[in-house]
This record gives structure tokens, C-alpha cells and sequence, in this order.
């Protein structure tokens, strides 16, 4: 979240020719502005854009509102959380929701519990102390996965203080962080679960914002009012811890070992991909402000980071982006994992595409800058929102300092989402008519089939504000299929790979859990098909290298495929 930057960046990026959005983000419009935004949205010309999303928060039966413990200090942890994931908790094929809670940052005020709502049909129950998924906030990073290989989905929660990890029995859960090694007392933000020796048993990777306490606070301004700082204003960025997965019964601190210690940054975002094909899964740390980590996996329980030399540790300018969420998919259709992180406001996301062993930075080609150096980024979802084969991009804004014009503002910090269409080797914004949120500043975002229709929904947080379901209601005739991935023992097989071919045209997606921010999204891969009903083709790779083909499948459903056991 860089609150500066030197005086050539704004020239060069100007030269780049987004001067004029600059401008527009150093002159951010006012709430009441922003409203008359939303509700144009809403009632606009949804014809001219059949893209549609609903909310239908209040109708799901989901009633969160984020306490930020927000009471005129500013301190950094405020304005962070608060995280979300959709998973299935009760083994009953549809998606239920976890929401990470707040509250007093010191713990001299009272904590805002965590929730837990079971999907029943689209209407949401919450069972937070009926399944004993009882926790208190400060929470932020949310990351589900079946760590022991039981049949049932886990959680993991970062917090501010130690971490939790709730074991899921199929009946209830359990706190059970410090019996297994995992109870680290930092500042988690982001997670991921991840197989880094390729033993079956998940490993987790978990981010360290900044070594925090309120005795490093500070007063920072912004017009000569009080603001948030800037998180380089504390020198102290946060230390990632690695663990491995000791059979499912305990964990083991490996960060020292595994080459991983003394590489400090201000870690937001995650996400774990075999990103030079070599059979071992390697990880990309967004980092906030400094450079971000590219962990390479060289196979014997060690990682040398390697972000500097493939091109992925800043962006085309050499400046160190304030990473906040990611997103990892294939953005030029070549069947390799590219990587967009979204970006504070005066600075355009970052989209690197995949070329071998480097990456390239292509936002000005994909024409990022035109729309998103207004407003300031944090989750990102990709996904093929109307199945026509195309990905479109929803991304979770709002304001981490204040604009020189939202000064005296009552809700200074909100900001707008975005909706935006990647196509033709561009992007275009598409947000008016789409139902994208305007009267939050969003945080956390994930994605799943949450009424069974076969198309992705959304839920996204806000700081201090609400959460939100956004049902997908595109119209259209397009076609398209999920498939749902399992090991060998029917839990989802994190780090496989989808590769379909339909109507002429190959896709790839891969298996994963956690990206975005502070998120969890459902693990099945979602391809949308177009006109055509049928897939001709499909291969999944497992993490082990072994591989299924299956010609001639149907389209419009939910496919499972299972490992083979050996």
C-alpha cells in the first residue's frame, strides 16, 4: 500500500499515456458520487451488458458485518481483513461459508467471532457454535484444505496473535493450531496449502505482514489529517514461515531449512503453481511495497527464490508494486499459468505472462493502466463469468489512505469493484450494469457454484463494512462444464492441471483452493464452452505426473475424476 512514489514514475507511466487516469485517481470522486455511480449501476442498461450480478446477500440469510476495530488510532491492522472462503464443511456436495472475524486489535475491547453458514439450498444457516467452529477475531487469511486426509475440509485461520487451525471431523470442529506446531503468534495474512515433496500430505506456506505491536505505531497524515501509514513507515516486514506435513499428525517449522528464512517481505497474497513444469510445486508471494518472492522448488526440500531473475520481483518499471491479491490462470491462451496482481491507486496491476522460464510484464499491452490506477485493489477473481470462453476479471476495491478530495468524507475509504473483460489481447472495463459492489471498500474475495447452476457466484468482505453474495445471473445460451478433480482418496487434488479442447479450441485451469486475498474459493475448475455442447477432449495431470484422458464428454454438468490408485 505505497503511499508515495518518486516524481519519474507518474512521468514515465504519463509518456505510457495513462496521465489522465492519474489524474482521476489523485481527484477520487466523493461518497455521494460513488452512490449515484452504484445506483446507475443497478438500474442502468443491463441490456448493453449481459453480464449480471445479484446481490442476493439478504435473501441467502447471511448477516456479517466487518468490526474493524476502528476508533480514530489508525492502526495498520485495522483496515486489513477480514478473509472468506467457500468450501463444503458437511461432505454434501454444495458450498458452504467462512468468514473471518474482527474486533479489538490489543485485546483490551471485545472480539468479533468468526461464522459459519451451511448452505441449504442456496439459503444460508449459520452453525458457527453448532459445529463448534468457534474462534475470535483479530482474523484475516483464510485457507481451506483436508490436511489429514480424513474425507473432511479443514481450515486454517491467520491472525493477528497466534494462528488457528480448525480440524474438521464431519461433525464439528476443533482448534488445534499449538498441538500441531502451527500456532505461530505473528501477523498472518495470506496462506496456502500445497504438496512441496510430493509425499501426499499437504504442506502450508503462511504470510507475515509486518512484525507488529502497538508500540511501533506512529501518526501519519494526509492533508494535515490523521490517516493510515504507509506499511514501509514501520521498517519491520513480517517473516513467512514454511511447515511440512508430518503424516497429518503434526507439523514441522521447515522456514530455516527450507532456504525460506531471512527473506522478509509484507506478504498479501499467495499462491502455490508448478510455474517451470518441472513436477515440483514452487510459490508466488505478492508482496506490499517490496519486491515479491518467486520460491522455486528445486525438489530436495529446499527453495531458492528466484522473483529477480525470472522477471517476476517488480514490474517493467523495476518498482516494487504494492501486491495485495492474486490471481494465477491463463491469460493469453498459450496453456501456461500467467500471474495479475492487483495494485494501490495511482499504480496499474500487474499481469505477467508466462514465457518459459521468465515472465514479461504485460500490463500496458493488456491496457491495464485505463482502468485501474483510479482505485486501489485487493481481491481478484478470474474466471469465465458468461461461458463464452473468455475470462472476465472481478476485482474488490477500496481505499487504504485518503485522497486529497475525500478529506471531511464519512466514508472516505470506499470505492467501487470492477468488472472487466479480457479479450482480443485487452481489457475492458464492463462494470456499468454489471452489479459490481460500489458503496464498500472491499477486501477479500472468492468464487463458487453456489446454487448449482454451472456458472461461478461471488462472495467479497469489506473493511468495517459488509459482506456480500453476488449471485451470477447471466443470460445466454453458452455452455459449459465443471470438473471436479480428487486424489486417490477423494479429497481434491490440489496442484492438478485441466487442459479441455471443445469446438476447435484448447483451455487449460488449475486446481487450486487459495489465491485472491485472505480467500479460499471452491477447488473445482470452471470452463465456459460457447456454442459448443460438448468437450472433445479432456486431460487432468495429477501433482505425481500420472494423467487421465477422456474423449467425447458431455457438457452443462459437473464431472468427477479420480485418481487411479497405484
Amino acid at each position: 500500500m505505497l503511499r508515495g512514489l518518486p516524481i519519474w514514475i507518474p512521468v514515465a507511466l504519463g509518456v505510457l499515456g495513462v496521465g489522465s487516469a492519474l489524474w482521476h485517481a489523485t481527484h477520487a470522486p466523493s461518497s455521494r458520487e460513488i452512490a449515484r455511480r452504484a445506483r446507475e449501476r443497478r438500474t442502468g442498461a443491463t441490456l448493453a451488458n449481459p453480464l449480471a450480478l445479484r446481490d442476493v446477500t439478504a435473501e441467502c440469510g447471511v448477516d456479517f458485518v466487518h468490526d474493524g476495530d476502528v476508533h480514530g488510532r489508525f492502526w495498520l491492522p485495522e483496515e486489513m481483513g477480514p478473509g472468506v472462503a467457500l468450501f463444503d464443511c458437511d461432505a454434501d456436495a454444495d458450498l458452504d461459508l467462512f468468514v473471518a472475524g474482527g474486533g479489538s486489535i490489543d485485546r483490551s475491547g471485545a472480539a468479533q467471532a468468526c461464522r459459519l453458514w451451511r448452505n441449504d439450498g442456496g439459503r444460508f444457516t449459520d452453525i458457527t457454535l453448532e459445529r463448534g467452529c468457534v474462534l475470535d477475531g483479530p482474523a484475516y487469511g483464510v485457507a481451506t484444505a483436508d490436511y489429514d486426509r480424513d474425507g473432511d475440509v479443514d481450515l486454517f485461520v491467520a491472525r493477528l496473535g497466534a494462528n488457528a487451525l480448525l480440524r474438521n471431523d464431519g461433525e464439528r470442529f476443533s482448534e488445534v493450531a499449538r498441538e500441531l506446531g502451527l500456532a505461530d503468534e505473528g501477523f498472518g495474512t495470506a496462506a496456502v496449502w500445497f504438496d512441496m515433496d510430493r509425499d501426499g500430505w499437504l504442506d502450508l506456506y503462511v504470510c507475515n505482514y509486518v512484525d507488529w505491536s502497538p508500540s511501533i505505531e506512529q501518526r501519519c497524515y494526509a492533508s494535515g489529517v490523521p490517516d493510515y501509514c504507509d506499511p514501509s513507515a514501520y521498517d519491520s516486514p513480517g517473516q513467512d514461515r514454511l511447515y511440512r506435513n508430518v503424516g497429518g499428525a503434526r507439523f514441522e517449522d521447515v522456514t530455516g531449512r527450507a532456504g525460506i528464512l531471512g527473506s522478509r517481505g509484507q506478504g498479501l497474497g499467495v499462491v502455490a503453481e508448478d510455474f517451470d513444469g518441472d513436477g515440483h510445486c514452487d510459490l508466488y508471494v505478492a508482496n506490499d511495497s517490496t519486491r515479491a518472492f518467486l520460491w522455486r522448488n528445486r525438489g530436495d526440500g529446499t527453495f531458492a527464490e528466484d522473483a529477480l531473475k525470472s522477471g517476476c520481483a517488480y514490474n517493467a518499471l523495476g518498482v516494487a508494486i504494492a501486491g495485495m491479491g492474486v490471481a494465477c490462470e491463463d491469460l493469453d491462451g498459450d496453456l501456461r499459468a500467467d500471474l495479475f496482481v492487483t495494485n494501490i491507486r495511482n499504480q496499474s496491476h500487474l499481469a505477467l505472462l508466462s514465457r518459459g522460464p521468465r515472465f514479461e510484464d504485460a500490463s500496458a499491452s493488456l491496457a491495464l493502466s485505463a482502468w485501474s490506477t483510479p482505485w486501489t485493489g485487493f481481491g481478484v477473481v478470474l474466471f469465465d463469468a458468461d461461458h463464452d470462453g473468455e475470462i472476465e476479471g472481478y476485482f474488490a476495491n477500496g481505499a487504504v489512505n485518503l485522497a486529497p478530495s475525500r478529506v471531511g468524507d464519512p466514508r472516505p475509504y470506499v470505492e467501487p469493484d470492477q468488472f472487466v473483460r479480457f479479450e482480443g489481447g485487452r481489457t475492458r472495463d464492463v462494470t456499468a450494469g454489471s452489479g459490481a459492489v460500489a458503496d464498500e471498500s472491499s477486501r477479500a474475495l472468492c468464487s463458487g457454484d453456489l446454487d448449482g447452476d454451472g456458472d461461478l457466484d461471488l462472495v467479497l468482505t469489506a473493511f468495517n463494512g459488509r459482506l456480500r453474495v453476488l449471485r451470477n445471473e447471466t443470460q445466454g445460451l453458452h455452455h459449459w462444464l465443471q470438473v471436479d478433480v480428487r486424489d486417490e482418496l477423494g479429497g481434491a487434488a490440489l496442484g492438478a492441471r485441466v487442459e479441455l479442447e471443445s469446438g476447435g479450441r484448447k483451455q487449460v485451469r488449475f486446481v487450486r483452493a487459495q489465491s485472491s486475498y485472505l480467500s479460499s474459493s471452491d477447488p473445482r475448475v470452471h470452463f465456459g464452452l460457447g456454442a459448443s455442447a460438448r468437450v472433445d477432449a479432456l486431460v487432468v495431470r495429477w501433482p505425481d505426473g500420472s494423467e487421465r484422458r477422456l474423449d467425447m464428454t458431455a457438457a452443462d454438468r459437473v464431472l468427477t475424476v479420480i485418481k487411479e490408485a497405484r
